[in-house]
């Protein structure tokens, strides 16, 4: 893996790259931080050249709503044109955000458990399913924990108070991209129930049911590496709206329409 730094609003950026192929950048969750993605890594590089960036801590430099034009400042100073991008919860929002607003610079788009739509949680409320979700990523804790220091107690509250108040309905017909959306049936953090919602709002989208909870990439890597890089090998003029009913790829679950989330 390279590690390269460019400046971003007068500040050191350092993003790390891996893979030969299309470019292909990965965008991680609220305190989390590109390691989440390792577990993917050498599946996807086999076929992308993968591009993965630390968003910036949510303070009064970068505010939630700066983080898309953020985003698009450091693909202009990595020299990224155009690219595939995959977010996660958070980086979901700010990857669904982005194919919104910059089409043209969007190819195809995976949304994993994105925030953008609200669940009607308070803050306060999303405690308790937040301690199932970590107890379902124990085995990866010591990172998650680390990640989360790193972020600061201040900035892990603003960015719940913004993935939880964010709304991108208004948003998400503009976006252009063939998108995947990937939610686990067991999520306790972005309830199934929204996802039917981002797939009625998305223009060419598909939804894909994993037996995992709200982080695949680390509950169940080699599913979710599988169907992203199936879903962007496939050709441009292929519709992803196409497909109706639910098929059965290696555990995976593809919803066509509004199907209900079955484990597999």
């Amino acid at each position: 893996m390279d590690v390269h730094e460019v400046e971003v609003d007068g500040r050191p950026v350092r993003y790390r790259v891996t893979g030969t192929g299309p470019p292909l950048v990965l965008v991680h969750g609220l305190a989390g931080s590109w390691r989440w993605w390792s577990r993917l890594l050498r599946s996807l590089g086999e076929r992308r050249r993968v591009h993965l960036v630390d968003l910036p801590r949510l303070g009064r430099r970068v505010g939630g709503t700066e983080l898309t034009a953020w985003l698009g400042r450091w693909l202009d100073a990595a020299s990224l044109e155009r690219v595939d991008l995959a977010g996660h919860s958070l980086g979901g929002l700010v990857a669904a955000d982005f194919a919104a607003r910059r089409s043209e610079r969007t190819r195809r788009l995976v949304l994993v458990a994105p925030a953008g739509i609200p669940c009607g949680r308070s803050v306060p409320a999303r405690a308790v399913p937040l301690l199932g979700e970590l107890y379902d990523i124990r085995a990866s804790l010591a990172m998650v924990a680390a990640d989360a220091l790193r972020s600061g107690p201040f900035a892990l509250v603003r960015g719940t108070a913004f993935v939880s108040t964010r709304d991108l309905r208004a948003e998400l017909p503009a976006v252009r991209a063939p998108t995947l959306l990937v939610w686990g049936v067991h999520d306790r953090l972005v309830p199934v129930r929204i996802a039917a919602e981002w797939q009625r709002l998305l223009p060419a989208s598909r939804l894909v049911w994993l037996s995992c909870g709200h982080v695949p990439m680390l509950e169940a890597p080699r599913e979710l590496a599988g169907c992203m890089l199936g879903f962007l090998d496939e050709e441009l003029t292929d519709d992803p709206g196409d497909d109706v009913g639910t098929r059965v790829v290696d555990r995976v679950g593809l919803a066509g329409n509004d199907d209900e989330p079955t484990s597999r």
